[in-house]
């Protein structure tokens, strides 16, 4: 299936067309908001009003989140500035932390060009987070998923629905039928486990029309956590 992708690109707001067809998700309630601190977006601290990506501790001190925000390789070092804000709410954040490594999957952008089917990647924060439960990773299974995040209409307070209907589904995409706007790369698609608990079976990457369009998680991504995580 061919996407025409509207990327939500880390610096970049999307097209004004875009945002004329696509309304963005609410805010959850606050007693809701609060009840996701594994979720948090990056700030840049010397220039708050650039765009950013949203993301989703999966260890103590590793961030999912797309690969389109995430540099090129392992050796690429973020700005000194760059901070994730775990569980951001309004000034509020449970935990800070810097951004010292950045990584995608080496098969993104391979041709030059943005591959949704890769544009996945991880950020290792400067420390672990203590007191914050990171999410598991998981498989889809049902018919529909959480999308949840941050994005610029509404940049600190968590946005989102846990009724998003899933519109397609193959190796390496997962499609839902709620909308994404600059902010929400990033963004996990979130299943419940039969006893309650989520888990994250999909990262936004980007839109298509009113759909977001996620990278399943793969084998990369268990692989490159492993690995950072071992030492």
């Amino acid at each position: 299936m061919r996407y025409l992708c509207l990327f939500l690109l880390l610096c970049c707001a999307l097209p004004a067309q875009a945002d004329r067809i696509t309304v963005p998700m609410g805010p959850l309630p606050d007693a809701q908001a609060r009840d996701w601190p594994a979720i948090g977006r990056v700030i840049d601290l010397l220039d708050p009003d650039r765009g950013f990506c949203s993301g989703t501790l999966i260890a103590p001190d590793v961030v999912l989140t797309a690969g389109h925000c995430s540099g090129g390789t392992a050796r690429d070092a973020p700005d000194q500035q760059l901070r994730f804000l775990a569980g951001a709410f309004n000034s509020e954040t449970v935990a800070t932390r810097r951004i010292v490594a950045k990584k995608r999957n080496p098969a993104y952008f391979s041709e030059g060009r943005h591959t949704p089917d890769f544009d996945i990647g991880l950020w290792l924060l400067d420390s672990p987070i203590q007191g914050v439960e990171p999410l598991p990773l998981g498989r889809p299974e049902g018919r529909a998923f959480a999308l949840l995040g941050y994005h610029r209409m509404i940049p600190f307070r968590l946005s989102g629905r846990t009724d998003c209907p899933l519109t397609d589904l193959s190796d390496g995409l997962l499609t839902v039928g709620c909308s994404v706007i600059g902010g929400n790369s990033g963004s996990p698609i979130l299943q419940a486990r039969p006893d309650g608990r989520y888990e994250v079976v999909a990262v936004t990457s980007s839109q298509d029309g009113n759909r977001a369009v996620a990278v399943r998680i793969g084998a990369w991504v268990r692989e490159a956590l492993h690995a950072l995580t071992s030492h």
